[in-house]
């Protein structure tokens, strides 16, 4: 059974967004990886090319609010 982690930062539109690729690149078949902030913004896009130029995929990262993921545990 995957553990479920879930980053949190305030805008959740690059440091929580870089946590979640980066966990899901090194470790998706031991995490079920997921990113969320008090006051999302849209992902920074100056986040979204460092994660690239890393190799990390991007697809499906958006910035969502942590009322998405409340009575959910991890």
């Amino acid at each position: 059974m995957k553990r479920r982690v879930l980053f949190l930062c305030t805008a959740n539109a690059a440091r929580s967004q870089m946590a979640e690729a980066l966990l899901k690149n090194q470790a998706s078949d031991h995490f079920e990886v997921f990113s969320a902030g008090i006051s999302p913004l849209p992902v920074d896009p100056q986040a979204l090319d460092a994660m690239k130029r890393f190799g990390l995929a991007t697809v499906g990262l958006t910035s969502k609010a942590i009322s998405v993921f409340e009575e959910q545990d991890f």
